[in-house]
């Protein structure tokens, strides 16, 4: 079995088999349990792998690489694109964290995949529905 794709969290690793599965590609997660109890442990390990037989490789790999079909919530101001990811954790909340002081809040920045530009997401602007 080869390893197709590795991702940070267990969540995401399990959507990536669905995708597969539902192209008609077994596929099977490597290290998910690790990662749910020992979740630092996610980049020391190479992350959640998702794995797939040696002749569906290049299969798999063209299934997940297909466009999402619903576009994103979240336009980069910069360039436009909907590959945005939002940050889970700012800098002040890791730093505490990392001492052992817990504050609940939450990062309002997001990071642009495609140009790598970082902007604040104003939380309180509506969509053009409402």
């Amino acid at each position: 079995m080869k390893i197709v794709a590795a991702y940070s969290k267990p969540e995401e690793a399990y959507l990536a088999k669905t995708r597969l599965e539902a192209s008609g590609i077994n596929a099977t997660i490597r290290d998910d349990l690790t990662v749910s109890v020992y979740w630092l442990y996610s980049n020391a390990i190479g992350g959640v792998k998702v794995a797939v037989e040696d002749e569906d490789y290049d299969q798999a790999r063209e299934v997940l690489m297909l466009p999402k079909v619903d576009a994103g919530l979240l336009r980069c101001p910069h360039c436009g694109s909907d590959e945005v990811r939002l940050r889970e954790l700012s800098p002040l909340a890791a730093i505490c964290i990392g001492i052992g002081f817990v504050l609940p809040f939450r990062s309002r920045r997001a990071d642009c995949l495609r140009c790598h530009q970082s902007f604040v997401v104003d939380l309180r602007k509506k969509s053009p529905s409402q």
